[in-house]
């Protein structure tokens, strides 16, 4: 030390040329902070992973964000006009801003339901947005001056507004925090000390050790990619300023004490170093054993801790070379200008309590115990991640997130997404059924609300990508199918029956009688033409007349007979015109049957081929056997066919037509020769002539009954392919039939897989153009990496979220398993994925670094005190202090307050605040305690807590007070913080201290020399 106090110039130049340069070369680790982030996971964690693997489908880099327009009544349509055309030349600015992926409800109508809620008060514009190193306060102004004739409010907010908005309120914490710390340390050391150089002096020395100790970590920040966050910096300078001063006032009250013992300032400085500098010494090592410990972290925001081991071992060094110049430099006058040279009084309330707990050591611990030990049973460890909650709406960002929570659901802002990375491409059918299976599962779990991947884009099961469906469609085709077959069926049975039941031999006979007919109707006009020629030649009258007679009568019958004939005809052609509609009907539906029974074997092809299961079917083998034997006995009704069967039917038609246009001209003719031989009687002469013109009628009625004859002739020909036609429908029948009953056993057995919701995407389906701007937006551009977006019911930082993505996150591993998956890396990213794993790296990192920085503190305190009991009894009044300060922090926040828990980095650096600073107390009282060694353990407790207590007390108030400077921050997390340390620490001060340590030594009562002899002692 005297080396020091000799090369003390030179020390103060080295310190003033470091803290220069330093500070002069510092980066600005607010805007490294603003650019990288902090992160409170490492590479490994599986929500990290899955960002990884999402960066790398999407389309653009950037970030997800929002712009959201809040109106509190509702949003008129001139407003929403005016949104529009905000939104309109936000886009068209969109590249010159950094922004990509713009959806709006505007350019995106099936989105509106998604974007406008339902009460029309809020409209939500998301976008990606790449910040490309510019500050997000400038892209922000940017982006309203695009919006700056929207006369609706509006807000962004997202994931980088939302830092953005923090860092700035932790910036501004820390900066106020700070002010507050340098002012309050100030105020209490100038009313302690009663001094003004004292408090500048102490401030100073602490604030070299802070600039050089802040100016290495800003450059391992900067260069070496050391952990950083927002509470690095106010972390640092809590610390620091807090134990600094605290080692200060030990130091400088140890000082004031040797030199009013009347040592001159050199060796009062000796004497001071060699008692409280080391104790000092001993509590910065522990210090640093705590907050080295975060070494073993695995999260980067408790690692970024790290930083205050750089920041004690420069205030050890700060406090082994600085302090001693001012303590040489200005010696009696450090205490300036206070009139009192002793150091602090006797503390009367620690002598008190000391003294009764040693006096009652048993009563004591159990009252102590009965304080402690309920709130170590019933802490409960509830954290909670939610920025946003912090943040509260004072800020846009936050006050934004808050609207779309009231009026879309937060889970609809801030979904989780299961990202699915396989080593070939995922656009195939068994690939999507294996994403479709896993979708389905995913929506099972309690407290997932919707679930939207590349099979169900919407969230809902799309109609024809399931078996069920498409057998549905199958089945019911059959029943529609089977249905028109039993109506050919039933017609063509009718128009057998009818076919079968006609008697076509009366059209044989018709012809032989139309044949005898045109034989007799020759021989008459013969017979005519003789009679012409007798008259004319004989002049025989009478005979004639006779013969006349006889023809009359003859022909009256031969009218008669020619009427009925002609009226047979008239039916008969009518009959035969209905017949032909009938069968020409009958005709189209056989070819409609065979056109049908065609498609039905291609049909029952394709469904064996995709079912391997309906393949195997025996009913199945029935129906498709049946089909091609119908199909194979309908092969010779063909179009050609039907058109030569029209052909001769058409024949048939025509020659009724001639033969009753003929029929009606000879039954003219014979009315005439009727009235001729009528005249022929009564005048003979004129007979010839009458028999001339009856001879020529004749002839014209046999030419009639020749082409009758000949239609008659077809006629009978096309009526016996009638008869082959009426066999071909009882075989079509009988194949109908078959066909019927088989299609009803296939339905029957297809309809068992109406419920199977198995997914089978039909390749027409997967190349429709549609379905491929689903797999862009689904997958990754080489097909290779698809998500699945999951929207939770609750809040993504409750504990309920937290217990969903539990369950989601084993869903995962386990639905891909034996799937066509299996080898896929699968994992779930988003805020709830975050957060959940955030919350198992934090609680493995405190029950880890608990134990890793208790065994360190205890293995200081044996080395410090030479003992066992004692540290175990200082590492357990530690502990308690803290569980009763985390009791107390829940029942304020969490009960009182109704919080959903407390800040996820307050248990640890509470944890690590009050143990390893709240053990420096511990060492102040013990490293007294030891130099009593020729009292007894009572006595010598009883002295050092009554020495020594005002200077704890003290410390405590600087500590305490440097703390409770973050409340007003109105940051959640800080003021919790605050609270468990000023908690912890009034724990320890005025109960674990004073009265359980005490009574603990009083119970396993030993001289403090712990059987060293009493002249080792004082010589030390």
């Amino acid at each position: 030390m005297r080396g020091i106090i000799k090369a003390r110039w030179i020390i103060l130049c080295l310190w003033l040329v470091a803290t220069v340069v330093l500070v002069a070369m510092q980066p600005d680790i607010n805007a490294i902070l603003r650019d990288r982030g902090q992160k409170a996971l490492n590479e490994d964690s599986p929500s990290v992973q899955a960002d990884a693997i999402l960066s790398k489908m999407e389309k653009s880099k950037g970030t997800n964000n929002l712009i959201v327009f809040h109106d509190k009544t509702k949003i008129s349509n001139n407003e929403l006009n005016q949104i529009e055309q905000g939104v309109a030349q936000f886009r068209d600015d969109a590249d010159t801003l950094g922004v990509a992926e713009i959806m709006d409800p505007f350019s995106i109508p099936e989105a509106k339901s998604s974007l406008i809620s339902k009460d029309k008060t809020t409209v939500m514009v998301s976008f990606k947005l790449d910040k490309k190193s510019r500050e997000i306060d400038d892209i922000k102004k940017a982006i309203d001056q695009r919006l700056d004739k929207v006369t609706v409010t509006h807000y962004l907010s997202g994931e980088d507004f939302i830092n953005n908005d923090y860092l700035k309120a932790s910036q501004g914490g820390v900066e106020k925090s700070a002010a507050l710390t340098v002012l309050f340390i100030l105020i209490v050391l100038v009313i302690m000390f009663r001094s003004i150089v004292t408090p500048v002096i102490s401030l100073l020395a602490v604030m070299f050790s802070y600039l050089c100790s802040m100016g290495i970590a800003a450059q391992l920040i900067d260069k070496a990619g050391f952990p950083l966050t927002s509470l690095t910096q106010m972390l640092l300078i809590l610390i620091l300023f807090g134990i600094g001063t605290d080692y200060n006032i030990l130091l400088f009250n140890r000082f004031k004490e040797e030199l009013a013992n009347g040592l001159s300032v050199d060796d009062a400085i000796v004497s001071t170093y060699q008692t409280a500098g080391k104790t000092i010494v001993y509590s910065i090592l522990t210090v640093f054993i705590a907050f080295a410990a975060l070494l073993f972290s695995q999260s980067p925001i408790y690692q970024s801790g790290i930083v205050v081991v750089i920041g004690v071992a420069f205030l050890l060094l700060e406090i082994l070379t600085l302090t001693p110049f001012a303590m040489k430099l200005l010696g009696k006058k450090l205490f300036w200008s206070s009139k009192s040279t002793k150091g602090h009084g006797e503390n009367r309330m620690w002598a008190g309590t000391a003294s009764l707990a040693t006096k009652h050591p048993i009563v004591s611990v159990i009252l102590v115990a009965l304080l402690i030990v309920p709130a170590v049973f019933f802490y409960q460890e509830k954290l909670n991640f939610d920025t946003i909650g912090e943040l509260g709406n004072s800020y846009p960002s936050s006050k934004a997130m808050n609207i779309v929570a009231d009026h879309f659901g937060k889970g609809n802002a801030m979904p989780a997404t299961v990202v699915i990375e396989n080593k070939k491409a995922l656009d195939n059918g068994e690939s999507l059924a294996a994403i479709d299976q896993l979708t389905g599962q995913l929506e099972k779990i309690k407290g997932v609300k919707q679930v939207s991947s590349i099979t169900r884009p919407q969230g809902q099961e799309v109609n024809g990508f399931y078996i069920g469906d498409q057998t549905k469609s199958v089945t019911d085709g059959l029943s529609a199918t089977r249905k028109g077959i039993d109506q050919i069926g039933g017609g063509l049975k009718t128009a057998q029956k009818k076919l079968g039941s006609a008697d076509f031999s009366q059209v044989n006979k018709m012809v032989d009688g139309t044949a005898k007919l045109e034989n007799g109707m020759t021989a008459l006009t013969s017979g005519l033409k003789q009679i012409q020629n007798g008259i004319s030649g004989t002049g025989q009258s009478q005979t004639i007349s006779d013969g006349i007679g006889q023809m009359e009568s003859n022909l009256e019958k031969m009218s008669g007979a020619v009427n009925t004939l002609a009226g047979n005809y008239e039916q008969m052609q009518s009959g035969y015109a209905k017949m032909g509609t009938s069968y020409q009907d009958t005709a189209k539906a056989l070819l409609g049957v065979k056109n049908a029974l065609a498609q039905m074997q291609m049909l029952t092809s394709a469904l064996g081929d995709s079912s391997p299961g309906v393949a195997g079917d025996q009913n199945y083998l029935q129906l498709k056997a049946g089909i091609d034997q119908l199909s194979a006995s309908l092969a010779k009704i063909t179009p050609e066919g039907i058109d030569a069967l029209n052909k001769n039917y058409t024949t048939l038609t025509s020659g009724f037509k001639t033969a009753n246009t003929h029929l009606t001209e000879m039954s003219a003719g014979l009315s005439k020769m009727a009235e001729g031989l009528e005249k022929m009687k009564s005048g003979l002469d004129s007979a010839s002539s009458g028999i001339g013109k009856i001879a020529t009628n004749m002839d014209q009625v046999t030419d009639g009954l020749g082409q009758m004859k000949s239609g008659q002739q077809k006629l009978a020909d096309g009526l016996n392919g009638f008869h082959t036609f009426s066999n071909k429908l009882a075989d079509v029948n009988k194949g109908l039939d078959q066909l019927s009953g088989g299609l009803g056993k296939t339905n029957a057995f297809l309809s068992q897989l109406n419920e199977n919701r198995a997914f089978s995407i039909p390749d027409e389906a997967l190349k429709d153009k549609q379905y491929q701007q689903a797999l862009d937006a689904f997958m990754s551009k080489d097909r290779t990496i698809t998500k699945i977006t999951v929207i939770l019911d609750n809040d993504p930082y409750s504990k309920n979220a937290l217990n969903t993505i539990k369950q989601m996150n084993a869903m995962v591993r386990s639905g891909v398993k034996g799937t066509d998956l299996a080898d896929a890396r699968v994992a779930v990213s988003g805020p709830s994925s975050t957060t959940y794993d955030t919350n198992n790296v934090l609680t493995k990192d405190l029950n880890r670094l608990t134990v890793i920085v208790l065994i360190g503190v205890l293995l200081v305190l044996i080395v410090v005190m030479r003992s066992f009991w004692i540290p175990v009894f200082i590492t357990v009044s530690l502990m308690g202090a803290y569980y009763a300060a985390m009791f107390v922090l829940n029942a304020l926040f969490i009960t009182m307050l109704g919080l959903e828990g407390i800040s996820s980095f307050v248990p640890f650096f509470a944890f690590i605040v009050i143990v390893a600073l709240g053990v420096d107390y511990s060492i102040f009282l013990l490293a007294r305690y030891k130099e009593y060694p020729l009292m007894s353990g009572k006595e010598a407790i009883v002295e050092a807590a009554k020495r020594v207590g005002t200077v704890i007390l003290s410390a405590f108030v600087i500590l305490g007070g440097t703390f409770a400077t973050l409340m007003p921050s109105g940051i959640v997390l800080l003021i919790e913080l605050a609270t468990a340390v000023i908690t912890g620490l009034i724990v320890l001060c005025f109960i674990m201290l004073p009265i359980f340590v005490p009574a603990m030594i009083s119970l396993f009562d030993s001289p403090p020399t712990f059987k060293r002899s009493a002249e080792s002692a004082v010589n030390e």
